[in-house]
């Protein structure tokens, strides 16, 4: 499997605007698949297009957010993020599909975060208001949502697939002699 992600074959450019997961995808063309697909909320990502293009771009915010941390480019890694929200709540919702949920779920992670900051932030400013110069520690419960917006997504990336999918060996797809992927246990290959 491993070596199919660093294979150094050519983007299949035409594969990634498909509505299948790529199964089979190197790691280029699963950091370059969200940006052909972020306008589409139809189609299906497997887990590991989602994991490969989570951790890039958590090492690249982590990073970007360590070399702009101080002075007016602080901003370059909100930008950042903002730029990648898109292509990754549309994989998001790829994923979900692939898991036989409704798209609409991959809102709750991000709901969860916005009621998580807000209460911790909100506690925050109520000390500040009671003329505290020193603000306790944040909400309790403020981390617990955001915990449980962590946990929601872990669970988005982590479930294996409800919907019947080709078998992959040795980095491509097994395929029949007429081409057609095979499915576990369907002796048609369909």
């Amino acid at each position: 499997m491993a070596s199919a992600l660093l294979s150094k074959r050519p983007p299949r450019v035409d594969v990634m605007k498909g509505y299948e997961p790529m199964y089979d995808a190197t790691m280029q063309e699963c950091l370059q698949r969200p940006f052909y697909l972020y306008a589409r909320g139809k189609g299906r990502s497997c887990r590991k297009e989602i994991w490969v293009f989570a951790a890039f771009i958590w090492v690249l915010d982590t990073c970007l957010a360590r070399v702009f941390s101080s002075g007016l480019l602080t901003v370059i890694p909100g930008l950042f993020s903002l730029a990648v929200l898109v292509p990754m709540y549309a994989l998001t919702v790829r994923r979900l599909h692939d898991l036989a949920l409704s798209g609409w779920l991959a809102l709750v992670p991000y709901v969860l975060e916005v009621v998580g900051v807000g209460l911790i932030a909100g506690s925050m400013v109520s000390d500040m208001l009671k003329g505290m110069e020193d603000p306790s520690a944040p909400s309790p419960l403020g981390i617990i949502v955001l915990l449980l917006a962590v946990v929601v997504r872990l669970a988005i990336m982590c479930v294996p697939s409800r919907r019947r999918h080709p078998v992959v060996a040795n980095g491509s797809l097994g395929a029949s002699q007429t081409g057609a992927p095979q499915y576990p246990g369907d002796p048609n290959g369909r």
